[in-house]
């Protein structure tokens, strides 16, 4: 029998069996969802998560269409509360999948405060929908007052009302209720629940005030490839914080940079930037990377998983995902989501990872009890450029930043970013009271960072910056 959206839930070695030997029994018009969460090993390690998923689905001939994150209350509190189910979704043929965005569209709250100025994005039929799905309510005047959790089944309920055309189509739902197996690959194995699990994990405590704290920081700009980081003295460094450049994606308008070149020569590129952060970190030092998964003419670049294996073959312990929410997002076409998250990867050097749980769990983004202190994170950005008198394209909040730096650190404590760019992450380990090694390859970049010390530190950069490659230790 040919199906015309087949839905899998699963742990995940089971979804990529099904999804492969399903592969014939998608119509060419067809969609394939499928809704998994992150598995761990007993340390807390994870063994398997939905880019192994993506790139099966890859593998064996399905087109990559989005992700798209929901959430999961039965979160698991592993290295932190990992709340989030990813609902990752493919295509038998782009030209000729079907999928209509009309059922799952929600009314416009902004219509009249923001959308009077720009009529070119109102759609009468309600706002584009996003790949977070997390449904609102609000009181009429453009305020939010309830975020919405939709259950498994009205995720489900969502994708069939998309993918369906009421034309005689059939669909076929493969769904499990699964536990956590020790050893994931053998699921023959007794079952062990992670949250029974007697491994401790190290909370911070930060009992230094940020007044304390100040005094004496000095951070740090090198202009030069973090391909060379000799300059930072081995095991000095208390967490590595960054959003490197996507490949082939943005220029940073200087020749030599990173993301310019052929994609294995990027990925060289980049293994000898984390090999450089993982000499420099302390055995309890951190490394989170922003980055996102990309489509090129239709083919899928699946940059994260490529970065997890790199990272792993390094010494790395990879520990999880934290999704970066975007209620603004990047317009796209008929057959797809608005983009609005990004994912943040999560390792350690240790295979006990440091971390404040109780502040993260501190975390409150939404008006919903149940989605809040988990790997959600709702933190808005400006869009475009940082200002018409700087060059630099893109920029990521403080915020996010400011977060990663308080459950990964104790004041004084040092912060690298090997990619510091318009200089944010100087800027929020500054506002936390740590210092920051920021290497930037553009030193066109200076005048925009000396701007932003000033205006958001209140600072004169160049009594409190040095920008010259001098040993730091």
């Amino acid at each position: 029998m040919m199906y015309n959206t087949i839905v899998l839930q699963g742990y995940i070695p089971s979804v990529i069996s099904s999804l492969e030997s399903l592969y014939d029994s998608l119509e060419e018009s067809g969609n394939l969802f499928c809704l998994v969460s992150s598995e761990y090993d007993i340390m807390g390690n994870v063994t398997y998560d939905f880019l192994d998923v993506a790139k099966a689905a890859d593998k064996k001939g399905y087109k990559y269409i989005n992700t798209i994150i929901c959430v999961n209350p039965e979160g698991k509190d592993i290295n932190f509360n990992d709340n989030v189910f990813y609902l990752v979704w493919f295509a038998k043929d782009l030209s000729k999948q079907f999928f209509t965005k009309d059922p799952i569209r929600e009314s416009h709250i902004w219509e009249k405060v923001e959308w009077g100025k720009r009529a070119k994005n109102y759609n009468p039929k309600g706002k584009d929908p996003g790949n977070v799905w997390i449904p609102t309510e609000d009181d009429g005047a453009a305020h939010i007052t309830k975020h919405i959790l939709l259950s498994v089944e009205d995720i489900i309920l969502r994708i069939l009302a998309t993918t369906l055309s009421g034309k005689g189509d059939s669909a076929f739902l493969l769904c499990e209720n699964r536990q956590l197996y020790q050893n994931v690959s053998d699921p023959r194995l007794t079952k062990q629940l992670i949250s029974n699990s007697s491994t401790p994990i190290t909370s911070l405590n930060c009992v230094k005030s940020l007044e304390e704290s100040r005094t004496g920081i000095k951070s740090r700009l090198i202009f030069g490839s973090s391909e060379d980081m000799s300059a930072v003295t081995g095991g000095s460094v208390d967490a590595v914080i960054t959003s490197p450049p996507y490949w082939d994606l943005k220029d940073y308008f200087k020749k030599g940079q990173i993301g310019q070149e052929p994609y294995e020569e990027y990925l060289r590129r980049m293994n000898a930037v984390w090999q450089n952060c993982y000499r420099v970190l302390k055995k309890t030092g951190t490394l989170w990377i922003n980055i996102n998964i990309r489509r090129q003419k239709k083919e899928l670049v699946l940059i994260p998983w490529d970065f997890v294996r790199q990272c792993k073959s390094l010494g790395f312990y990879y520990k999880g995902i934290v999704i970066w929410h975007k209620s603004s997002g990047i317009p796209t076409g008929d057959k797809n989501l608005v983009d609005r998250h990004e994912y943040v990867l999560v390792f350690s050097k240790s295979a006990q990872m440091h971390i404040d749980k109780k502040r993260m769990a501190s975390f409150s983004d939404y008006k919903n009890e149940v989605m809040n202190g988990g790997a959600l994170w709702n933190i808005n950005r400006k869009a475009g450029s940082v200002g018409k008198h700087f060059i630099h394209p893109a920029i990521y909040p403080n915020e996010l930043v400011q977060r990663i730096v308080q459950v990964t650190t104790l004041p004084n404590q040092v912060i690298l970013d090997p990619f510091l760019g318009s200089g944010t992450s100087l800027i929020a380990a500054e506002k936390e009271g740590r210092r920051c090694i920021g290497y930037e390859f553009n030193e066109g970049f200076k005048e925009l960072i000396n701007s932003r010390i000033r205006a958001e530190l209140s600072k004169d950069p160049f009594s409190d910056t040095i920008y010259e490659p001098t040993l730091f230790d």
